[in-house]
């Protein structure tokens, strides 16, 4: 009898409850769309998100892992002429072509199966099947195409009697009470609040600096020129233009990888409209940097042909620039910490000192407004007044973050300690250049 699929392992063990679902299943589809007379077969691959996540990287420039890729060796109308072709030809010794590639991540089934309240056969059935029309030419780009798919599939997993864990009877009476729920109970896709846009706001900026190597790249570029740009006597409208350059390649990025998740979400293959998707988006961002360049020509040519340790005294005859690169390097920092932490690599700062983004910037502005005292008033009792009161909104600002159970004290005072260091480095750095 001819075998329809390959099970290749990578990186589990061999089990054959996988095995004899796939193969059920991959008979079902080729008998289903008349394959079975054919000498095709496709190739799937188990692994682990490991894996799936370098193979994503490698094929697709997708830097995450998924549940399923598939990888087709004929386009639709091709693959037609292909079968019409190879039903012709009775030869039985006539050897095997490849469908395709499937491969998919073993641990994400469970963790899908476990989420969606069915088996893991279940689960394990539909990835095959989607895996297998993916190489059939369908997609799920349109919704009309992505209704074609689904009955498709839906349509194999009937035939096998693959289903939810439940009688038709509790299924549909299950069905029923979930619609009534979302009726009376629609789940929101806009914020309920402001807090909670900003919140929401937040964790996309943690995200793309965890996960977007890109965006880790802009923001390490983004200290290193706030820092330089401190060396040069800038007034107010080229500082502001310096900084809404640096604004936009960090926005555009961000975008890059906002239509790069849209785009994934919806297309498992390769697909044209998705690829001028992520074109366009990247092309974006490659403006936004060639408009940065164009920027940095007009703003540090004169001042770069002119350089001279003369110019580090700039930093000190102009102190609200010098305040001002300090928070954005404090932010870019925090940033940077907050996204560290929230990876498994750092546990430890994870579990006792995530840090509080606005704990480590009230104790920045404390510490700034404690350094430019001098240059603020000579009124020593003023000083004391006002260096009070700003200690004083600080600590309040760290003890709200502890009273909403939002960090533990052990984080505020870490973060109000890489506030008060960050400034000072700064600080010290720029007024030791300056020879004072």
């Amino acid at each position: 009898m001819k075998e329809n699929c390959e099970i290749i392992y990578k990186n589990i063990e061999k089990n054959e409850k996988y095995e004899s679902t796939i193969r059920q299943v991959v008979e079902e589809c080729f008998k289903t769309e008349k394959l079975d007379k054919t000498n095709l077969y496709i190739s799937i691959t188990l692994t682990e998100p490991a894996e799936i996540e370098k193979i994503n990287k490698q094929y697709r420039n997708i830097d995450r892992p998924t549940d399923v890729l598939s990888f087709p060796m004929f386009e639709k109308e091709e693959l037609n002429n292909f079968i019409e072709e190879n039903l012709k030809n009775t030869d039985v010794n006539m050897q095997g072509d490849i469908l395709g590639d499937v491969v998919i991540s073993i641990p994400k089934v469970y963790e899908q199966a476990e989420e969606y309240g069915h088996s893991f056969e279940r689960e394990l059935a539909y990835m095959v099947v989607h895996g297998f029309y993916h190489l059939m030419g369908y997609d799920h780009m349109e919704e009309e195409d992505k209704k074609v798919m689904r009955e498709k599939e839906e349509n194999v997993l009937s035939k096998l009697g693959i289903k939810r864990e439940t009688t038709p009877q509790e299924s549909e009476e299950e069905l029923k009470k979930i619609e009534k729920q979302e009726k009376n109970n629609p789940k929101k896709t806009s914020n309920s609040n402001f807090l909670d846009a900003w919140k929401n706001a937040i964790d996309g900026i943690i995200y793309a600096t965890t996960t977007q190597r890109n965006v880790k790249i802009q923001l390490v570029i983004a200290v290193l020129v706030v820092i330089i740009s401190l060396f040069f006597d800038l007034s107010r409208a080229e500082f502001l233009c310096f900084l809404f350059t640096i604004i936009l390649i960090l926005f555009a990025e961000m975008c890059n990888t906002a239509i790069e998740t849209v785009v994934d979400l919806y297309v498992d293959v390769y697909h044209p409209k998705a690829k001028i998707a992520k074109d366009v988006a990247a092309g974006g961002v490659v403006i936004t940097a060639i408009n940065a360049l164009i920027v940095a020509y007009f703003l540090f040519f004169d001042k770069i042909s002119d350089i001279g340790l003369n110019f580090i005294k700039n930093i000190v005859t102009s102190p609200i620039h010098l305040a001002f690169a300090a928070i954005v390097i404090v932010v870019i920092a925090i940033i940077a910490l907050i996204a560290i932490a929230r990876t498994n690599k750092h546990k430890g700062l994870n579990h006792k000192f995530m840090p509080s983004g606005f704990t480590t910037l009230a104790f920045a502005a404390n510490t700034i407004i404690w350094l430019m005292m001098d240059s603020i008033t000579n009124n020593e009792a003023i000083s004391i007044v006002i260096l009070t009161l700003s200690l004083v909104l600080s600590i309040l600002v760290a003890a709200s973050r502890v009273e909403a159970k939002a960090h533990k004290v052990s984080e505020v005072i870490f973060s109000a300690c890489v506030g008060i260091i960050i400034v000072l480095i700064i600080y010290g750095v720029a007024l030791g250049f300056a020879g004072i």
